[in-house]
């Protein structure tokens, strides 16, 4: 005799005396077995606790990062784009050093001499790169020339220095 015949046999003789046809005895046996299945992974699933773990602490030393006199949003793309920035920003003469995040989009500017600083050059030479913060607009013939990897949004949202 197979499972299908026995249960159809107990079925039969157990739920038709409540009165009830063979597909209800049927469903009530279904979810009886559903119930008895769930109580079952109940006591005899995995009892232990989900343990996170963190990541070990390295001792890096924070004093190796590069710190900036002066940063800035410029909008851009990729690798190219920052080529194109730093280079742009490093020819002016009171810069020492630049470094722009392609996720940050951060333009970090170190000055060789801080009494020299002009915002409105360092503004002339993003823009006249093809490229723009949130207080300049690019060169349009400028950013027409850029490659295609480089046309970033214009509508993009990036830092904005705070102003004094």
């Amino acid at each position: 005799m197979s499972f299908i015949n026995w249960h159809k046999n107990y079925v039969k003789k157990s739920l038709n005396m409540f009165g009830l046809s063979n597909y209800q005895g049927f469903w009530i046996s279904f979810v009886k077995g559903l119930i008895f299945g769930a109580i079952i992974m109940w006591f005899v699933g995995c009892k232990e606790k989900v343990l996170i773990k963190n990541a070990p602490i390295s001792n890096i030393d924070i004093s190796t990062s590069t710190q900036s006199d002066y940063s800035i949003g410029v909008k851009g793309n990729c690798g190219m784009c920052k080529t194109t920035i730093e280079k742009a920003v490093k020819d002016l003469d009171f810069v020492e050093n630049t470094e722009w995040g392609i996720q940050t989009k951060i333009l970090d500017v170190e000055f060789s001499d801080s009494s020299i600083f002009d915002l409105e050059k360092l503004n002339i030479a993003i823009t006249e790169s093809g490229y723009e913060t949130m207080s300049s607009t690019a060169n349009q013939s400028s950013y027409d020339a850029l490659p295609g990897c480089c046309k970033y949004d214009r509508n993009m949202e990036v830092y904005s220095p705070k102003s004094d």
